[in-house]
């Protein structure tokens, strides 16, 4: 396994499309960068330092920006790392006739998908893991301040996040080169998914909550109401991991978020009760947050190991012929 994996590693780091893709992400992300720099060197010169102590350097991951901010970069086109790197993993050397040769040997199945897919997740590491380093380093320029131990503990909580959301990408870009002979089917499937939970299931929760649930003054709805269509949506959210990631990197890069269900509640409050929670506001700890951000970290794990799972489960059991 360990040589399968040394070998995919190697393949991967001297592929012509990881460094075009890789030259794509560091020149986004050097945009976003400056850009968002920018914007929190306007903001501490107004006088924003109180409003942003505790989240200045975090801004830089969370601020728009031009176009949008690093982290719905990173939400949106996050998967096309993971896709890149296991959309051909399989079917490529089963239509070039090594993968027969490479099982015919003293190599088990699984040593071999174990491999593949471990090259690919360490390749993701490195990767993700060098990007934030840079991102930090420029950051550091850009405004000219230091994060503190809690905004370092949140970005490494975030690397984490990050690798577990690019692996089921590649997880199931792995899935469909065992499934589909042809890469370009896999290519154009793992595609087609990634629209579908980036842009389709969002939208579709939304029209299926206001179906479900029935609001009879839509200008002026209730607060019972507005708790169902809330729970409607979220639960249809499960089936996106964008979403899950996105809301679970909101929650860790913004320690004064505390997610969708308190948005919720703090607009269905009156104005007094408003007033009194207002006043016990602050920063978050990163233990809260984490406390915050727990189901939807248990659901991605368990995106994450259900699409290995399930490789791993189709490709000891497949066929393998001979060319």
């Amino acid at each position: 396994m360990r040589t399968i994996m040394m070998k995919e590693l190697a393949d991967h780091f001297g592929s012509v499309r990881f460094m075009i893709l890789l030259a794509v992400v560091f020149m986004v992300a050097l945009l976003g960068i400056h850009l968002a720099g920018q914007g929190v060197r306007n903001l501490l010169s107004e006088g924003g330092g109180a409003y942003l102590e505790g989240r200045s350097f975090l801004m830089l991951f969370t601020a728009p920006g031009a176009l949008m901010s690093l982290l719905a970069f990173m939400t949106l086109f996050g998967p096309m790392v993971g896709m890149v790197l296991g959309f051909d993993a399989i079917n490529r050397e089963r239509n070039q006739g090594t993968l027969s040769k490479v099982l015919s040997q003293p190599i088990y199945r699984d040593e071999v998908i174990l491999g593949k897919y471990l090259a690919g997740l360490v390749t993701v590491a490195i990767l993700f893991t060098a990007l934030l380093a840079m991102l930090v380093g420029l950051g550091l320029m850009a405004i000219g301040l230091v994060p503190t131990a809690g905004e370092v503990a949140r970005l490494l909580a975030f690397l984490v996040l990050s690798i577990i959301y690019v692996g089921f990408w590649l997880g199931l870009a792995l899935f469909l080169s065992i499934v589909f002979r042809s890469v370009a089917t896999s290519a154009l499937a793992a595609a087609a998914l990634w629209v579908l939970m980036s842009f389709f299931v969002p939208v579709l929760g939304q029209a299926v909550s206001e179906a479900v649930v029935q609001v009879e003054d839509p200008q002026n709805p209730q607060a019972g109401e507005l708790a169902a269509l809330d729970r409607v949506s979220r639960v249809i959210a499960l089936a996106s991991p964008p979403a899950l990631f996105s809301e679970a990197s909101t929650i860790l890069l913004d320690p004064t978020h505390r997610g969708s269900k308190q948005a919720l509640r703090f607009s269905t409050m009156s104005r007094l009760d408003q007033f009194l929670l207002n006043r016990f506001q602050g920063v978050l700890s990163i233990n809260q947050s984490l406390v915050l951000v727990s189901p939807d970290l248990l659901a991605l794990l368990a995106f994450y190991v259900g699409t290995f799972l399930l490789s791993y489960l189709v490709f000891v059991r497949q066929e393998v012929r001979s060319a």
